[in-house]
């Protein structure tokens, strides 16, 4: 149960009871029940009268001096009574509009205050100990519903001390308060652009100008861009930030964009000298012979192969995960040429190839040639039976392709370079 401290400014005539002892002092020790002036009800003035006090009166439901309650809310009341009066007595209870019990009064202050109920349901707070003190303090907690308006009814007595009731000041008065009206709600939804981009938390019911912290935090691949409205207007460039709610649905998007970064190779033989040609397969894909930097990569391992005429291949695979990333690839050379003829001799040029390859054997008859990419797809295939062949590579990729010969049933595989 949530606690509010409001206080309401009375006018004089609403007042607690500041209640001088009897001769006897039934009363000096605590108020007695039905006495506020509450309907159906009489006030200390059957007894007590007489005097000439005067002064003003201090009710305060909560300090902010609002004048409605919301249901199942406890409220702290205060009282002051100014009247200049060697004694002070009060009590007070709340009714509805029917004239039944509202609410539930609960002592805080055991020194000063009394607590006390009739039989029809009626509660009171008063005084305990009737003296000079002035002042009192209590709670009251609103009906856990509206019940409509709510008034308190109360009486004070100003007296004089002397034992007797004659010379005393009684006074009444009454306050009412109203049921706070429901605050309408507006309903904030967040997107995420693209979805499932981030996790956006902050979405709800919100009233109008209350202010909202709302946050986008991008998943694994993504960066968080700006946040918009329905109009694509920007409304923040922050991923956490304090929106005021308007006095209307909302939607606002948070954008994403998928986090990429660039990978270079830098290619060096073993002495340290860059190698400037070299071919590269990444992840699949041959690219052009000097092509060492690729961009817009998402996070990933990619494998790669990178490739040069006259030395061997060197492969592995490089992780990136949040930042651009550079790695050194060291080509061994190899002794092996492909323009080298071979037993049977077979002759490949020119090596590399800009728009035709020759395939050429001394008397050796050449059955069939097979042209292969990197991934040992048969791109092109002939029949020759003859000593010598031609491809036309001028519609082909740049990179590095394989030829295999099959000559004498056997099969000889070399490595070619297509390039521009």
């Amino acid at each position: 149960m949530k606690k509010i401290t409001i206080y309401l400014l009375c006018i004089p005539v609403m007042l607690l009871i500041a209640l001088k002892p009897h001769g006897d002092n039934r009363n000096s020790s605590q108020a007695p029940l039905g006495r506020t002036g509450a309907p159906n009800e009489s006030t200390c003035g059957a007894c007590h009268g007489g005097g000439s006090y005067s002064g003003e009166i201090l009710f305060q439901l909560n300090q902010n001096g609002h004048t409605e309650y919301q249901p199942g809310t406890t409220y702290t009341v205060n009282f002051e009574a100014d009247y200049g009066a060697p004694r002070y007595g009060f009590s007070i209870t709340a009714l509805d509009a029917a004239n039944q019990p509202a609410g539930d009064f609960s002592i805080t202050n055991q020194d000063n205050t009394s607590f006390g109920s009739l039989a029809n349901g009626r509660q009171y707070v008063g005084h305990k100990s009737a003296d000079g003190t002035n002042q009192w303090s209590f709670e009251w907690t609103a009906p856990d519903t509206d019940v409509g308006n709510i008034t308190f009814y109360y009486v004070i007595n100003a007296a004089n001390g002397d034992g007797g009731t004659g010379g005393d000041f009684i006074q009444t008065g009454t306050t009412m308060i109203s049921p706070a009206e429901e605050e309408e709600l507006f309903t904030l939804t967040l997107e995420a652009n693209p979805a499932n981009a981030g996790h956006l938390s902050g979405e709800c019911e919100y009233e109008a100008g209350e202010s909202v912290t709302i946050t986008a935090q991008p998943n694994e691949g993504y960066e968080f861009i700006n946040w918009t409205d329905t109009d694509g207007t920007e409304v923040s460039n922050e991923e956490s930030f304090v929106f005021t709610m308007p006095a209307e649905d909302t939607t606002l998007m948070a954008n994403f964009a998928f986090s990429t970064f660039t990978l270079t190779f830098q290619v060096e033989n073993e002495a340290g000298d860059e190698i400037m040609d070299a071919v590269i397969l990444l992840d699949g894909t041959v690219y052009d012979p000097g092509q060492y930097v690729f961009e817009d990569l998402p996070p990933g391992t990619y494998p790669y192969t990178v490739s040069r005429d006259g030395f061997f291949d060197n492969s592995g695979t490089v992780t990136i995960a949040d930042e651009d990333k550079t790695i050194t690839v060291v080509l061994v050379e190899d002794d092996t040429s492909i323009t080298e003829t071979y037993d049977p001799q077979i002759t490949i040029y020119p090596n590399p190839a800009s728009s035709v390859l020759h395939i050429m054997t001394d008397n050796t008859t050449i059955g069939e040639v097979r042209l292969l990419d990197m991934l040992g797809n048969v791109i092109y295939s002939s029949n020759i039976n003859e000593n010598g062949h031609t491809i036309d590579v001028t519609g082909y990729r740049h990179g590095i392709y394989f030829i295999q010969v099959y000559s004498e049933n056997q099969v000889f595989t070399f490595r070619v370079q297509i390039a521009g």
